[in-house]
């Protein structure tokens, strides 16, 4: 009786530890069982769940859910050969990779056919069926020293579009680099590579390559900031310009008080793009850099904003129901972007801009007004 017992508090003792302890394929190490603590990362799937097994040692953690994970998986959208577990490893190089049933790309685990270079992200992989593949393309384009593939930023999106600076979406179709994780606008790579803008007629502006992007010293000559992206440029001249600005630039305001588009002027532009001397309307001697002005470049005269008398507010109805509200709009945020509901382009946070008091809608002044003839 007493050996019947010890071999059942054995048995008991055993089972106790093999539930205590977990040896799984991702980890070298035997993963032992923790208190549910809410604040850790799942090293596995990267999501802010509560942890199950961990490796303190390694700081390696696993939740429930990727503790049941399979080392391999067969699949219908890959039935030639089983697809095999990768964990996702920030220094591994590339660092991302593209989902070929999503399109998403992601720095987090993975299965794999090495084979094939088939790829399927936790969420693709797990699904019994995939509807369709991701239509996977490369390309190598100018503005980048990789290659490109088609994808999207996925849920995890982050950053700016490298051509417009304008913030990605998780589902935007893009070409990505999955060594430096940088995004193109699929629209934006069909943009120009070169225009002729009339605040340097002297010479047209180019789309810069990725080597004459290199390093710190690229400052847009209309807002004066830092340009992360690639500019429009003009290397003789060492003048450069945002996308957004140069856009800005060229969106002209037809009115009364003169034959030609006038170009607005905020008040903290560079002084590369303004010209001294009078409004043409109140006659002062010189528009000051405190000044919100427009601009013909044509004649090279000035109006001052207030002189031109912008309504302070209209109703367009083909443009939007409510009345609009004419204002400068100073963002809170400097992150936050707004977009022009007629053009839908960026809407500069530092802009005079119509805005709805009644709903969340602004579009540019030039787009409202710009049925009005002399």
């Amino acid at each position: 009786e007493t050996r019947t017992s010890l071999r059942f508090f054995l048995v008991d003792f055993c089972a106790l530890i093999a539930m205590e302890e977990l040896q799984h394929f991702s980890h070298e190490c035997a993963l032992t069982l923790q208190e549910i603590v809410a604040d850790n990362i799942c090293s596995i799937c990267y999501k802010d769940k509560p942890v199950q097994f961990a490796c303190k040692p390694c700081n390696f953690h696993l939740c429930k859910s990727c503790s049941d994970l399979p080392p391999k998986v067969s699949h219908e959208f890959h039935s030639e050969h089983p697809l095999e577990f990768c964990l996702g490893q920030h220094e591994r190089q590339p660092g991302y990779v593209v989902c070929s049933g999503c399109g998403d790309m992601s720095s987090g685990s993975f299965y794999e056919c090495k084979e094939c270079e088939i790829y399927l992200d936790l969420s693709c992989a797990l699904l019994k069926y995939l509807v369709t593949g991701w239509n996977v393309k490369e390309m190598l384009h100018y503005s980048h020293s990789h290659m490109l593939r088609r994808s999207r930023p996925g849920p995890d999106a982050r950053g700016s579009c490298t051509l417009c600076e304008l913030p990605l979406s998780p589902s935007a179709i893009c070409y990505g680099c999955v060594h430096c994780y940088s995004f193109f606008h699929e629209r934006c790579l069909d943009l120009p590579t070169e225009i002729q803008h009339p605040v340097h007629p002297r010479h047209p502006l180019r789309r810069l390559d990725f080597t004459q992007t290199c390093g710190d010293g690229k400052y847009c000559n209309s807002c004066q900031l830092h340009i992360d992206g690639v500019p429009f440029g003009c290397l003789e001249c060492s003048f450069d310009l945002h996308l957004r600005c140069a856009d800005s630039l060229l969106r002209g305001l037809v009115h009364k008080s003169h034959q030609h588009m006038l170009f607005y002027v905020p008040n903290d532009a560079s002084r590369v793009l303004t010209k001294k001397g009078p409004c043409q309307i109140c006659m002062v001697a010189n528009v000051s850099s405190t000044d919100f002005y427009y601009q013909c470049v044509q004649c090279d005269v000035n109006f001052h904003f207030e002189c031109l008398e912008i309504p302070e507010s209209v109703v367009k109805k083909s443009c939007h129901i409510h009345p609009l509200v004419c204002k400068i709009r100073f963002l809170v945020r400097s992150d936050s972007m707004e977009y022009c509901g007629v053009c839908e382009t960026m809407i500069n946070s530092r802009h005079h801009a119509y805005s709805c008091q009644e709903c969340d809608f602004f579009c540019h002044i030039e787009c409202i007004l710009r049925k009005e003839r002399p």
